[in-house]
């Protein structure tokens, strides 16, 4: 009989911080235990962008299969997942506190009827596991164990999604003519500010630069949905001002730092010349 393949499951890789909101930066590795495995079963895996089809041959074995007959047997596989982006963590909320002594751990035998791979609406702290407590040995510690349960209660469509870091933004000044701007200030598109008045930094080399940190911290994204720009003459209140930079950039992941004599190291670091 000819091999016909139907999907069990649909792994969607998910991340808030891309406009499209799809994680392309997760590989999905097969162990030699669990490619015997589905072998065995008439199991297949097919990646895509952003995750992975479970696909089952319908003609297996000599029989005719369907879905549920599949899910009646009440296998689980266990596949682990690689990290192809070493930026990563600098965009991702939640990020374990000890990287190389922890792994994540999603599976659909703990979670509700969401499709949901994790504990809570995104990817947190409850989903990540010491590596000693990981009962088998790896040559390289994955990013991630998946284990999927194939039981009859499997969704259709499977979600790990991870939610965008939050940041104070600070913008920092580096051109000596903007230095010099009278009453200079960093407001949205409404002309309101929500970074308030300038701090003196210091640079590398002992130069004194102004900067400008937000009130609160903002959610980084590949899209932001606020553009903010750079004024002089500013008077809260008034519409008196000068706009120097129409649309200044937004961060680079790349770019967080600490600041000095500030309560959070979630800085991003903008530079404008």
């Amino acid at each position: 009989m000819l091999s016909v393949f139907s999907t069990l499951t649909k792994v969607n890789f998910n991340h808030s911080y891309f406009a499209d909101g799809v994680l392309n930066a997760l590989a999905v590795n097969v162990s030699d235990a669990a490619s015997r495995q589905m072998n065995n079963n008439g199991l297949f895996l097919k990646p895509f962008k952003g995750g992975f089809y479970l696909l089952y041959d319908e003609n297996f074995g000599g029989t005719t299969r369907t879905r549920e007959s599949v899910l009646s047997e009440k296998l689980t596989l266990q596949l682990t997942l690689t990290l192809k982006d070493s930026l990563f963590f600098n965009y991702t909320a939640d990020v374990p506190e000890q990287l190389s002594k922890s792994i994540y751990y999603f599976s659909n035998q703990t979670v509700s009827q969401t499709g949901l791979l994790h504990a809570g609406d995104f990817v947190s702290a409850k989903d990540i596991v010491a590596v000693t407590d990981v009962d088998q040995q790896f040559f390289v510690k994955p990013f991630a164990i998946l284990e999927l349960a194939l039981t009859p209660d499997l969704q259709s469509d499977c979600f790990i999604r991870f939610q965008s870091r939050s940041t104070y933004w600070r913008y920092i000044l580096m051109s000596g003519h903007l230095q010099q701007l009278n009453s200079a200030a960093i407001i949205d598109g409404d002309g309101g500010s929500a970074f308030g008045e300038s701090l003196n930094v210091t640079l590398p080399g002992n130069k004194q630069v102004k900067a400008f940190v937000s009130g609160s911290q903002m959610q980084l994204s590949q899209q932001p949905v606020k553009t903010f720009q750079l004024a002089e003459n500013y008077q809260e209140g008034s519409l008196k001002y000068k706009v120097v930079i129409r649309a200044l950039p937004q961060p680079d992941i790349s770019a967080i730092s600490n600041i000095p004599n500030h309560n959070s190291i979630n800085i991003s670091d903008i530079f404008i010349y």
